[in-house]
């Protein structure tokens, strides 16, 4: 990742030198080519270009508008004497120029800063401009740090790539006036702007040389300086009701393992809810937690089934092995739940915020009635569970039919409203069913739990039937 950092940071340099070759008055015609093609056109690869054409034609109409707001402000004393300042201070104009491309967030736009007012009555030398493009790369390089500081990979990527350009940076502010490297870049052919871009490219090339042979020291470098936080996996979490000791009877050991799995089921429930909540607020940290919840279900799930498994050498009778099969299914439907949400949902969430997608207000209210109405259901099934409630199951069969039924009329009400769409829409339509789709599939696996409680009735019912017709041959 750091060689390609390195090649696209000499790729961008071409932003500058477009400027250079003063394309900017092309700008009124390159929007008005983008936004005829991305607007009118059907085809992707059409609205491709026309994108890429509106937005060079925004940024050279942006360079035009910065040319002409320092036009009127370069002969200020005040900016004078900064300028002044400036060229007595390579390493106060690097810095400058460093917050300066922090808080644009971009060097392209810092470096067509200092084009812009060394192109009007040569208001700044190279000597004052080589500065600042060396800033302006060392503080695009802090911008890339600070946005990608969340992660520890995207952290390190950042500080490899901050520190290669310091590196050179250090070297260009070192050599420059003993070298002169301002006066060599002048005596270059072109006017000041191709000076400013064959710095800035050059910076860059130098940048990818020093990478290449520091390769494995610097990557090494950056480990050592950023180490890895402990990793939050789930060794750290285990079950809290079951244990790995001796039994006081099997009936307790059922118990505990109930409580275990009713603990897993609260988990399972609150992913579903949290997820919602980060599709709503484009929260991609949290998708990415709830997606690490997953591991605790598993490792619950793996632990339970050691524990009921081992119960198998001990004495049971019926109710015991129903009850033991009971929690096994049950924990069966929790596990594949949580895995719909880590693999499918939390997938489709991220989708959804990286490509901005917003599903509209009609779709809004399908999805979150859906939504509810499948974590009502959760709820229904863990309590059918824990009271082994004949009623409950019953309403959580008729709740399965309902949202199946209310599946099929939503699914023909989208198809029927983006008949007709655009490609944004069609990507939102994909979107949207196919979160409709997953949270269907987890009410699918929650309804299972019905099944396990009505047996359990039938099972106890047919028994009690035999205990009394058996009772006066006892007798």
């Amino acid at each position: 990742m750091l060689l390609i950092m390195a090649g696209a940071d000499i790729g961008i340099t071409l932003m500058v030198w477009l400027s250079a070759l003063n394309l900017q008055h092309f700008g009124p015609l390159l929007i008005l080519f983008g936004w005829v093609a991305y607007q009118y056109s059907s085809r992707r690869k059409i609205r491709g270009f026309g994108q890429v054409a509106l937005a060079l034609g925004l940024l050279f109409q942006g360079i035009t508008v910065i040319q002409g707001s320092i036009a009127g402000g370069v002969t200020s004393p005040d900016l004078q004497t900064l300028l002044g300042v400036a060229s007595r201070n390579p390493l106060g104009m690097m810095v400058f120029a460093g917050l300066l491309s922090v808080f644009l967030q971009s060097s392209t736009a810092t470096i067509l800063l200092v084009v812009s007012l060394g192109s009007v009555d040569s208001a700044i030398s190279m000597n004052v401009a080589l500065p600042a493009v060396v800033g302006a790369n060392v503080g695009v390089s802090l911008t890339t740090m600070i946005m990608g500081w969340s992660s520890i990979e995207t952290r390190r990527l950042a500080g490899g790539n901050l520190a290669a350009k310091l590196i050179v940076a250090t070297g260009v502010l070192l050599l420059m006036m003993p070298l002169h490297l301002g006066d060599r870049l002048t005596s270059l052919p072109g006017p000041f702007a191709m000076d400013v871009a064959n710095a800035h490219t050059l910076f860059n090339v130098m940048k990818a040389i020093i990478v290449l042979p520091l390769l494995t020291p610097l990557t090494r470098l950056v480990d050592a300086l950023m180490p890895a936080p402990p990793a939050k996996s789930a060794a750290s979490f285990g079950p809290q009701y079951i244990n790995a000791g001796s039994y006081d009877g099997v009936s307790l050991a059922m118990g505990q393992s109930a409580r275990e799995i009713m603990r897993a089921g609260e988990i399972v429930r609150q992913m579903l809810d949290d997820l919602w909540r980060a599709m709503k607020t484009n929260d991609e940290p949290l998708v990415r937690e709830i997606a690490e919840r997953d591991n605790q279900v598993d490792l619950l799930d793996a632990e339970i089934r050691k524990f009921l498994a081992r119960l198998n050498g001990q004495p049971m009778d019926a109710d015991d092995q129903q009850e033991q099969m009971r929690q096994m299914r049950y924990l069966t439907e929790l596990e594949a739940i949580g895995d719909i949400i880590d693999k499918n949902l939390c997938k489709l969430a991220i989708k959804k915020i990286r490509l901005n997608v917003d599903f509209g207000l009609e779709g809004w209210q399908e999805l979150e009635e859906f939504d509810q109405k499948v974590s009502q259901n959760m709820l229904i099934a863990d309590t059918a569970f824990q009271t082994r409630d004949k009623d409950l199951a019953e309403k959580l069969l008729r709740h399965k039919d309902h949202i199946d039924q209310q599946m099929r009329e939503l699914r023909d009400r989208h198809f029927t409203r983006f008949a007709v769409a655009t490609e944004a829409e069609y990507e939102m339509s994909a979107i949207q069913l196919d979160v409709l789709t997953n949270l269907k599939r987890i009410n699918s696996h929650v309804s299972h739990v019905a099944y396990a409680v009505l047996h359990a009735q039938q099972y106890a019912v047919a028994g009690a039937t035999l205990m009394v017709t058996e009772r006066p041959k006892a007798e």
